[in-house]
């Protein structure tokens, strides 16, 4: 049973046996392991000030502008376990590959198609992990109980998937996941960079992993294909310029000079992942093993992950500009898809369709000009400005005529310059 020593407001336990911790610590990977998590580690609730460093350093630089929810103030608390939870002895890094066998940059002939992120073709992934999740901690209380009996303190714990204050990457490369890659996503020598991390902060007592030895070496192939150039230095990304962030995060309009190289990419983006060598090398000595592929055990556990249809991966754009608040909520429910709202995406698909260029898409894209909301108007004037074409100048000049919003009329002004140009 483990002592406790009790401090104003928190029983904080002590720690344990190194042989406690260690059997402790393997009870938790084991069940980590059978509820389908690929990778667990642990590493100690000390604070992150690295971590808090550099966050802070990179919201003074103004490069998560758009996203004022993310303070000073909640890095400090993001980056010191103890902050989220006061009894707090360890935590538990947590790693789900999620890349399937269907296949990515998909040719499709006929109408538009656009391009979603591999991670966002099945499943929310918060809600499967979150259930992994519950069900790890329900174990932890177990442990807990079997230990301690009455100290219910040592059951308590806090669960993060992406969205929560935690620093999930600095967790996981201390706790020897993997290391931070030039694209700043966390690599590891098993499964790439194709993870969603998750972490549990606990009271238990748990033996820590060492950190790995490994780094990018010279390799720069992310900061060269990133077609925006949000990767201003190795490690060091500017979100108002990443293609996922734009296309997920940002709610307003998406700056004119960015919208050309967002290509027909709708939802996220994979491109600094597909071009690295470790992600390469990864696929293929998964597929090479049969761990990659149609009914091998791996992709049977990442069902959830594979393209619900077909259309997933790469959806016909027309038909989205369409779509009702009801009709995106419901082909959208359960899918990370949703977090971009209905405006966001389809004012993607405006961009995705001007990008692709395509006559077919201007008779939707005219009718989209009397879209309810005024952001989708101003896209599709500016996709419309792309296409060019008598139609296209006529359905914008026709929809200037009446457009109450004065910055949708400079959309409208600005794409019939740009079609004149054309």
């Amino acid at each position: 049973m483990l002592d406790a020593t009790t401090y104003p407001g928190n029983t904080i336990p002590q720690p344990a046996t190194d042989a406690a911790r260690q059997a402790r610590t393997r009870r938790i990977v084991e069940a980590a392991e059978a509820l389908g998590f690929d990778l667990v580690r642990v590493t100690s609730a000390a604070p992150f000030p690295a971590a808090r460093e550099a966050i802070q350093e990179r919201i003074a630089q103004g490069f998560f502008a758009g996203m004022d929810w993310f303070t000073a103030e909640r890095a400090t608390v993001a980056a010191d376990p103890h902050a989220l939870l006061p009894q707090a002895r360890a935590v538990i890094a947590l790693g789900t590959f999620y890349l399937t066998d269907a296949p990515r940059d998909l040719t499709i002939t006929g109408d538009p198609h656009g391009q979603v992120s591999c991670y966002a073709w099945g499943d929310d992934y918060h809600t499967v992990i979150r259930r992994r999740l519950d069900a790890l901690a329900e174990e932890i209380r177990k442990i807990a109980a079997d230990e301690a009996g009455a100290a219910a303190d040592l059951a308590a714990t806090r669960l993060f998937v992406d969205t929560g204050r935690m620093v999930d990457r600095a967790v996981a490369q201390r706790a020897g996941l993997g290391w931070y890659g030039k694209n700043t996503n966390l690599l590891t020598r098993q499964w790439g960079s194709w993870l969603f991390l998750a972490e549990i902060v606990t009271a238990l007592d748990l033996a820590p992993d060492p950190p790995i030895a490994a780094s990018c070496g010279h390799c720069t192939a992310c900061l060269t294909a990133c077609p925006t150039g949000a990767l201003v230095a190795p490690g060091v990304l500017d979100a108002t310029r990443c293609i996922s962030y734009l296309t997920i995060e940002h709610r307003g309009a998406i700056p004119l000079e960015l919208r050309p190289l967002i290509g027909n990419l709708i939802f996220g983006c994979d491109i600094c992942q597909q071009v690295c060598p470790v992600n390469l090398v990864v696929e293929r000595r998964l597929r090479a093993r049969g761990a990659l592929g149609p009914g091998s055990a791996g992709e049977r556990q990442r069902a959830m992950f594979a393209p619900r249809t077909p259309a997933s991966a790469s959806p016909a754009l027309i038909p989205l500009l369409a779509l009702s608040e009801d009709e995106f909520r419901e082909r959208f429910r359960n899918s990370p898809i949703k977090r971009a709202k209905r405006r966001g995406l389809v004012r993607n698909v405006c961009i995705a369709l001007g990008n692709l260029g395509d006559p077919v898409a201007v008779p939707a894209l005219a009718a989209a000009l009397r879209h309810d909301e005024a952001l989708v108007r101003g896209h599709a004037a500016w996709a419309l400005g792309r296409i060019g074409g008598d139609a296209a100048r006529a359905a914008l000049r026709a929809a200037l005529a009446d457009e109450p919003a004065p910055e949708v009329r400079g959309e409208m002004r600005y794409a019939l310059a740009q079609s004149d140009d054309a």
